[in-house]
């Protein structure tokens, strides 16, 4: 029995009329099915990829940011602060940049000569807001930088915390 079915599969294959056009497209369909699954799974990575890269960069603006904050010169550094913070405890700045370095402008205040910082042509917002802890404010301002950025009409964000220190301890 096992040698019938053997050669009508030997016959099946040296078959010379070749494959019909129904045989054609079936197998064009199946191979196309899972083509689509395939470049579905890269669409989605490919999207990841993207969108955990802008994360980054993100983080890396608030790092800059809170570095920014820590070295403290001028209208930014330590003492004028925490003089802004015992005038108004709910104090928020915003981070631009204004003649090709960064300016933080507090409470809202008018920054319309500066841009948001722009990395691969995405513009990146950066607000500070201090954190308010009464145990810490004479040695340290805790800070918390929030990032955020859109694209294609969607709205994401990351933050980072770190403190900003008086010039007494250094």
């Amino acid at each position: 029995m096992k040698a019938g079915k053997t050669m009508k599969f030997y016959k099946f294959i040296r078959n010379s009329k070749g494959l019909t056009l129904i045989e054609v497209l079936l197998s064009l369909t199946i191979l196309s099915i899972i083509l689509l699954g395939i470049m579905n799974f890269f669409t989605q990575a490919y999207s990841y990829t993207n969108l955990n890269q802008k994360k980054t960069a993100g983080i890396n603006v608030a790092r800059n940011a809170l570095t920014y904050m820590e070295q403290g010169s001028g209208e930014d550094s330590f003492i004028n602060i925490k003089n802004k913070l015992e005038n108004n405890p709910t104090i928020s700045g915003e981070l631009f940049i204004c003649n090709n370095q960064y300016e933080v402008f507090w409470d809202h205040a008018e920054h319309s000569a500066c841009t948001p910082i722009q990395i691969n042509n995405i513009d990146y917002y950066v607000a500070i807001k201090p954190i308010q802890n009464e145990k810490y404010s004479d040695y340290y301002i805790p800070l918390k930088v929030n990032v955020s950025w859109n694209v294609n009409k969607k709205e994401f964000s990351t933050s980072i915390e770190g403190a900003i220190k008086s010039e007494d301890l250094r």
